[in-house]
């Protein structure tokens, strides 16, 4: 049975952030450690905080997140024990776990969104494709965005470049007569190696216009 949480549940919930943002294609470069070593080396979290209790809890249950972006489009994301599954007007975009696929969106599409609510930014991150002329646009928009976040304000430019290195794609967005795709791997929005996913990037290609 579902759990079905809201963006004002979340909103200044620094657990619930802390653990999200750990399952995230992150990485500190320069140390060599993957996002979710960062956020413990970062010390973000007071030892008062029980990280592991919440998330035992948390993930226990199978919990949703989702609602309407805009008058043409929704979003739902799933929270499973082992994977976190992302929908775009209930159309599968990527996943976060054992098989990730990720970097759907163009950061012009995230900003849009974004533009809603601060929250939709981050929680779309992962599935975002930074291309490297855009990186330092984006890092900053991350940033801005984690201050909103209680306890994470005076690491938001350190996690926000662990965040931006994982994002940040060698291949590039071309827009095709599908509309836009890419080729990167484990995108679902490279239609040349997933040509199953065809159909479902040109309906939504329709609505990210």
């Amino acid at each position: 049975m579902s759990h079905q949480i809201t963006l004002n549940d979340i909103r200044t919930n620094t657990l619930f952030w802390y653990s999200y943002i750990s399952w995230f294609n992150g990485f500190d470069e320069e140390n060599e450690i993957n996002i979710d070593e960062a956020l413990e080396t970062a010390g973000i979290l007071d030892d008062d905080l029980d990280l592991h209790k919440w998330q035992n809890t948390f993930f226990k249950s199978y919990s949703i997140i989702g609602g309407k972006i805009d008058e043409k489009m929704t979003f739902l994301i799933e929270f499973k024990r082992d994977e976190i599954v992302y929908y775009l007007n209930d159309i599968y975009i990527g996943n976060l776990g054992g098989h990730f696929q990720a970097w759907f969106l163009t950061l012009d599409e995230l900003m849009k969104i974004g533009a809603k609510d601060s929250l939709l930014f981050i929680l779309l991150l992962p599935m975002t494709g930074l291309e490297k002329q855009d990186t330092t646009s984006c890092k900053a928009q991350i940033i801005n965005n984690l201050k909103s976040i209680p306890k994470f304000e005076t690491k938001a430019d350190y996690i926000a470049e662990c965040i931006s290195n994982g994002i940040t794609i060698n291949g590039h967005f071309r827009t095709t007569e599908k509309g836009i795709i890419n080729d990167q791997n484990h995108s679902v929005r490279n239609t040349d190696k997933y040509p199953r996913y065809r159909d479902n990037v040109i309906k939504l290609n329709e609505y990210l216009r």
